[in-house]
């Protein structure tokens, strides 16, 4: 799988060797459609340090297009049933 990295998704300084080895490790879950009526895909895992990494993709033919990753202690430690569900 290809991969595209959207400026938005440098924003929190998740590497992106980090996103990728996260996204490969499981399926994510679908969290919704984007704009261009594609599957948005969501995933939570672990950075090198054992941190916590939200990331959401949307999901194209030939790659998926890296929109959002952001340790989720920024986030402010808010866990709900969905985000529980991407472990």
């Amino acid at each position: 799988m290809e991969y595209e990295f959207a400026n938005s998704s440098k924003k929190h300084g998740v590497e992106e060797e980090v996103i990728v080895k996260i996204i490969e490790s499981k399926p994510g879950i679908k969290v919704g459609l984007s704009r261009e009526n594609l599957d948005k895909r969501a995933w939570i895992g672990l950075d090198e340090l054992g941190g916590k990494i939200e990331i959401i993709a949307i999901n194209f033919i030939f790659y998926q297009y890296i929109i959002h990753a952001m340790p989720i202690e920024k986030r402010g430690g808010e866990f709900d049933d969905k985000m529980d569900h991407l472990w």
